[in-house]
């Protein structure tokens, strides 16, 4: 098992939806987490629509079937990480990530005739405008553990030292490739963390930022995307509890 320590400034963990509003999870979600270490670890996880091993069934980039496999357990840590070490105790107001809004006007290129009607009252101007409303993350601290994958951890190790550059893809980032890592780096010492674990139906009470998180994406069917509902727990603690562990890849 390997333990990691993330900071970024921003981030965006957003669900597949369509329209005006594009809501972001309130933390990292299994998914992104599992899709960075991948890049951290040069593994390639696009199947391009012209690999012989796309289907064709979307116009788009899938997931590479029989991508490494493995365990992960995310969660927040309640103290400052430095140099991979414990340091002073965050505030606990300051311990998740703020969501915040931007809000941009998106114009697109219509079809043929498509929206000609109203051409003339915009007098010159786009006429396919839309505004839009995107979250994103700040602040964000992360602590994840990764076992049950002795290679995958191997390289994840050596993808942070710098010895797998040499024909990487783009750069790490967090759901959008403007929003890049500060740090990330191995733990050289165990930290208290409020793990995020599985909501289940023996759950009594409220659950201070429970969220529905995304385990696994399938762009081609999206009936077939995973997901769950976690919280994190009340109590910071060195080690996940076996509810926090959950499969990835595949």
């Amino acid at each position: 098992m390997i333990s990691l320590y993330l900071e970024a400034p921003f981030a965006a963990c957003r669900t597949f939806t369509a329209g005006w509003y594009r809501p972001t999870a309130p933390y990292l979600t299994p998914s992104a987490v599992y899709g960075l270490l991948l890049n951290v670890a040069q593994v390639e996880s696009r199947l391009r629509e012209e690999d012989d091993r796309h289907d064709g069934s979307a116009a788009a980039t899938l997931m590479m079937p029989g991508l490494p496999e493995a365990e992960l357990a995310i969660g927040v840590p309640e103290v400052q990480v430095r140099g991979g070490r414990a340091g002073t105790p965050i505030p606990a107001e300051c311990l998740f990530p703020r969501v915040h809004s931007t809000f941009q006007q998106l114009h697109n290129y219509p079809v043929g005739a498509s929206g000609k009607d109203r051409a003339a009252a915009c007098k010159g101007n786009k006429y396919n405008i839309t505004p839009v409303r995107r979250e994103y993350l700040s602040n964000v601290r992360a602590v994840v553990n990764l076992r049950g994958n002795d290679e995958l951890q191997q390289r994840v190790l050596e993808g942070l030292s710098g010895k797998l550059n040499s024909g990487r893809y783009g750069v790490p980032f967090l759901g959008d490739n403007s929003f890049l890592p500060d740090r990330m780096e191995p733990l050289k010492e165990p930290v208290p963390v409020r793990w995020y674990e599985r909501v289940t139906t023996s759950a009594v009470g409220i659950q201070d930022h429970a969220a529905r998180l995304t385990i696994s994406i399938d762009r081609a069917d999206l009936s077939k995307t995973s997901s769950a509902l976690f919280a994190p727990a009340e109590i910071g603690k060195c080690k996940p509890e076996e509810s926090a562990w959950l499969k990835v890849g595949g």
